[in-house]
């Protein structure tokens, strides 16, 4: 390690606090590293404040409180999932659930809770639109097969 040489003025009264707290082996520079050192290894120590930095959406489950109020009617099926989502590897943070609430209130209302039963039934970590049929169903009251003959009347 490449030590690189300082020049320090200090008042008398800093001089007199470092004689004091030596002894006679440490010289006046030795104990200035010292004090550097500790100063050193207590802040690598520190860690930041848990509670500013803690995401409510890290664990692996979420409570109904954490659900946007336009998305309360699907939170019990939001909690359900959300573990599932965690399990595959899933980012779970504060920006991803935001991301999700917004796809969910992209999806038609009717399509919103058949999205959260088919990414819980497949396991799936994200919610896909449903898909709908490229063919019309024709109503069934026209098909010829509906049609009911009476003796009295014929065919209906």
């Amino acid at each position: 390690m490449a030590k690189t040489k300082i020049t320090m003025f200090l008042d008398s009264d800093l001089i007199k606090w470092l004689d004091m707290n030596r002894d006679e082996e440490t010289s006046r520079s030795a104990l200035v590293r010292i004090l550097i050192r500790k100063a050193m290894k207590a802040k690598s120590k520190k860690k930041p404040s848990t509670s500013a930095n803690v995401d409510p959406f890290n664990g692996s489950t979420i409570t109904a409180d954490l659900i946007p109020d336009d998305l309360k009617d699907y939170s019990g099926l939001l909690m359900e999932w959300w573990p599932i989502r965690k399990q595959k590897g899933g980012s779970c943070t504060e920006r991803v659930a935001n991301r999700i609430f917004d796809k969910l209130r992209s999806f038609h209302i009717q399509d919103r809770k058949q999205a959260l039963e088919n990414a819980i039934t497949g396991g799936w970590k994200d919610l896909f639109p449903i898909k709908k049929s490229k063919f019309v169903e024709e109503p069934k009251n026209n098909h010829p097969a509906s049609r009911v003959f009476t003796a009295e009347r014929g065919f209906e």
